[in-house]
């Protein structure tokens, strides 16, 4: 039934095309703000600007889960992500290839466990807890004990050290060829923020990128991917979810759910190797140690709650 899903949403993104806020109509402007407000970025990432295409549903998912991604709780949990997707990538070897896009693997690194968090929020909330109920508080992520969630406790605000994305919607043959070759090692499309601003700004960079994806053994990217996606469904499971029953009160009709539920899984899929690529480029550019880290982090009233 996953694959199935997975392949309708694919099918489904190859179909649409992004909404970019210089295009956005104006019910999705207020969206893509409360996302950049809420993520502190100066962009919409990827997953949203297909989504788009569903208004009331963005507006809905969107609106319900924002104050989540402005806790403490979550930085705890997407530190929690970026810190095993480290642990899963530790053999990365150096490579002077990222230095020069440094200011984008950051952002990435920034972001991507973040996305992937988010959009596993919205594949929860759309799906149901089909498996298990929610561990109990204080039981779903590695100690050292979680913070405790308390929705928008960090203000709304941009985060100047984030860089803006490059202009990804023109690209040469040779940036497009390098891109179907990753989109064939990751067994899904490159649709990424991550992977695009790589093809327009250092080709080098993608083609390293590339030979990493090569190289790596099939049984750990398999584990990489289990572990990272149990992380993110424990972590997200203690957020309240944007769930599905009450989608018709927002206008969002019974007959768009299942393209919503594909499209959402394909977007989850993307946004997990989008965090495995940008991971490996981050080992790659300065080691495990630094990139166990985000590479900006809040750190205002962090040791109180621990603390508390």
């Amino acid at each position: 039934m996953q694959g199935q899903l997975m392949e309708r949403g694919i099918a489904i993104l190859q179909e649409i095309s992004e909404v970019w806020p210089s295009t956005a109509p104006a019910r999705i402007r207020p969206v893509y703000d409360d996302l950049q407000s809420a993520l502190r970025s100066p962009d919409v990432p990827f997953p949203f600007r297909f989504l788009a295409h569903w208004p009331p549903y963005l507006a809905y998912a969107v609106r319900q889960f924002s104050p989540f991604i402005r806790s403490l709780a979550f930085e705890d949990a997407a530190d929690a992500l970026r810190a095993e997707a480290v642990s899963a990538l530790a053999q990365t070897p150096q490579s002077p290839a990222f230095e020069p896009v440094r200011a984008l693997v950051l952002r990435e690194h920034q972001l991507a466990p973040k996305v992937l968090l988010i959009v596993t929020a919205f594949a929860v909330g759309l799906r149901g807890r089909t498996s298990t109920d929610a561990p109990p508080l204080g039981t779903t992520l590695p100690t050292p004990e979680p913070i405790g969630v308390r929705p928008a406790e960090l203000p709304r605000a941009r985060d100047e050290r984030i860089a803006p994305l490059p202009n990804t919607r023109v690209m040469t043959d040779e940036a497009q060829d390098l891109l179907n070759e990753l989109a064939v090692l990751r067994g899904l499309p490159s649709v990424d923020d991550f992977s695009r601003s790589l093809a327009v700004q250092d080709l080098r960079a993608l083609n390293t990128l590339n030979a990493f994806r090569r190289t790596l053994h099939v049984d750990l990217v398999t584990r990489a991917r289990h572990q990272l996606l149990e992380l993110a469904d424990r972590a997200i499971r203690r957020f309240t979810l944007p769930g599905s029953k009450v989608l018709p009160d927002f206008m969002v009709p019974s007959s768009a759910l299942p393209d919503i539920e594909a499209v959402v899984t394909a977007l989850q899929a993307i946004a997990l190797e989008a965090l495995i690529d940008v991971t490996l480029s981050r080992v790659a550019m300065d080691g495990v140690a630094a990139a166990q880290h985000a590479p900006y982090p809040i750190t205002v009233g962090a040791q109180t709650e621990r603390g508390a």
